[in-house]
């Protein structure tokens, strides 16, 4: 490795999944660079995979950089392979490095890249003196750094770079490092113990935080892996709470009734959680070395969800090493009927450098060669039925995630006879999953219901207040469209007038466009056993509770904010 004592101007480029993601290694390495080095300029470039790569060559070829750095992930290895050799040819002097997991664990692949000099191998920070002395070799190498000590690591936000990030995510870590050996992650090759900041500069650090008005996430493998360290910094929420929201993920069997009830005192939406299921098959949790309790885990998650007061995103991992599709069916089942607000159904990924990695081939496991390195095969899975599993997960993520059917889904689940067979049924006449609109995939939940249960007055008229909650019109759709129509308009009209003379800031034309609510079932389904007028004011959805007979009793005065 060679040097020289010419001044050189470092670009730090930041290649993220999205354009609301930001790259803490890098700022990291930017902060270091502030401090250790005035021998060097350094400018840091945020760009997203879903920007065209010839813009970012143009701003890279401009920027007058001597060395370029990168971090290599899954989600932007294609895209840096691409650039690179580009960006060698352009500026054939300039020094070009990348860091990272995909890099640093795929080295021989890398290191063949056109273009690329040197891989740094070690924590991005701990680079910062060598980049500016950094000379072309005559071949691509690899630098190796043994990590410093990571409560030493300066922490990388100011009041005025927190300004810099609104509108993005920010990233945030107390720990680094993993207490387990889950042998499809790469933190199980890592045999360094978990590394914490201290109480002092956690307690400095999230306080500067807290003033963030966005999410800020803790990329903690597993946050609340000491309980002494998430419990501070849950107290700390609690008696200071954050403009935004602090995003945490957990492991369910570690959590103890301290833990619940310093949750229960968090400001609500103060927090949310990610938790990793993975799979409610012990068997196949052992084949892959993950430490879980199922049945206690699936008690603390529900713990959590009934306080209806947090965000909770729940994960599952199919195509693991036992895993079938019965045992994935039934983890679906069992993982909706927690009810969470957002569900991810994954795909096992075969990554470069894990143990799983290495034992793919033995264990009968056919993966992509191309990142994210899915899993295409099992001696469990064909591809088609892997195939099939991944269009049930877009059916969760339209149905489910999207919150349109919040108030029929359930209904419909129970009449037809659980979430997998509901989802089997929509995949039957092969639907067109590239659509995304309430109105046919409501027509689809519709016609299911339907042929189970005929007639079922109960779900058209959980359907029609789950599209209140959508409608930007009046109108509802045709196939859950009241019978008598011209007497619901009357009751529309006089509900109207009613509210209108009760709310004078309510517009002529917003009450014009609402939509009125009548349920014909004579289930008491709750909440849509009563009557409401719908009214969009102002950008704001709110529902004033009315009767039935609205032409002969009043409407209530008082709306409920949506």
């Amino acid at each position: 490795m060679t040097y020289t004592d010419e001044m050189s101007k470092i670009i730090l480029t930041s290649i993220n999944a999205r354009y609301s993601h930001t790259n803490l290694a890098l700022l990291y390495l930017e902060t270091a660079m502030s401090l250790k080095t005035d021998d060097c300029i350094c400018q840091t470039i945020e760009w997203d995979i879903n920007r065209p790569a010839h813009e970012l060559l143009e701003k890279l070829a401009e920027s007058g950089g001597s060395c370029f750095v990168f971090s290599a992930y899954i989600w932007n290895s294609v895209y840096l392979k691409t650039l690179l050799p580009d960006l060698g040819r352009l500026l054939p002097d300039a020094v070009i490095c990348t860091g990272g997991p995909e890099a640093v664990h795929n080295k021989p692949d890398w290191l063949k890249v056109s273009g690329l000099d040197f891989i740094l191998d070690g924590n991005a920070e701990d680079f910062a003196a060598e980049l500016c002395r950094l000379q072309k070799p005559a071949e691509a190498s690899v630098i190796r750094k043994q990590p410093s000590c990571f409560s030493s690591t300066v922490f990388p936000y100011t009041e005025d770079s927190l300004r810099q990030f609104k509108g993005r995510i920010i990233y945030y870590e107390a720990s680094r490092g993993c207490m387990f050996n889950c042998s499809y992650c790469l933190s199980s090759v890592d045999n360094s113990p978990v590394e914490y900041r201290t109480a002092e500069q956690i307690i400095s650090e999230i306080s500067l935080l807290s003033r963030f008005r966005g999410t800020v996430k803790f990329v903690d493998r597993t946050f609340n892996a000491r309980p002494a360290v998430s419990r501070l910094i849950w107290r700390h929420m609690a008696s200071n709470p954050p403009a935004g929201c602090f995003h945490f993920e957990l492991h369910p069997s570690l959590l103890q009734d301290e833990d619940f009830r310093l949750i229960e005192s968090l400001k609500a939406s103060s927090a949310q959680f990610e938790i990793g299921i993975q799979s409610t098959n012990e068997n196949v949790l052992r084949k892959v070395n993950r430490t879980d309790k199922p049945v206690e885990s699936f008690k603390n998650i529900a713990r959590i969800i009934e306080m209806k007061k947090f965000h909770v995103h729940l994960d599952q991992i199919i195509g693991l090493p036992g895993d079938c599709p019965a045992a994935a069916a039934e983890s679906i089942d069992r993982i909706l009927s927690l009810r969470p607000d957002v569900f991810q159904p994954g795909f096992l990924k075969i990554i470069p450098g894990t143990p799983l990695a290495a034992e793919a081939l033995s264990l009968g496991i056919i993966s992509s060669t191309a990142p994210p390195y899915e899993v295409l095969q099992t001696p469990s899975y064909s591809f088609l039925q892997l195939s099939r599993f991944k269009r049930i997960a877009r059916l969760i993520n339209l149905l489910y995630n999207s919150g349109f059917y919040q108030h029929s889904l359930p209904v419909i689940i129970n009449k037809t006879g659980g979430w997998y067979r509901l989802f089997s049924k929509l995949l039957e006449p092969e639907p067109s999953l590239s659509r995304t609109g309430w109105e046919y995939w409501g027509q689809m939940l519709f016609e299911i219901a339907e042929a189970t249960q005929p007639g079922a007055s109960v779900i058209k008229d959980l359907l029609r207040f789950d599209w209140c909650f959508y409608a930007k019109a009046q109108r509802y759709p045709a196939y859950i469209d009241y019978e008598n129509t011209d007497e619901i308009y009357r009751k529309k009209t006089v509900a109207c007038r009613k509210i209108g003379s009760l709310h004078p800031e309510i517009r002529k034309s917003e009450l014009k466009r609402s939509i009125i609510f009548i349920p014909e079932s004579e289930e008491p389904v709750n909440p849509a056993d009563r009557a409401y007028l719908f009214v969009r004011t102002a950008g704001k959805l709110q529902k004033f509770p009315i009767e039935k007979n609205i032409r002969h009793s009043y409407c209530d005065s008082s709306p409920q904010q949506l």
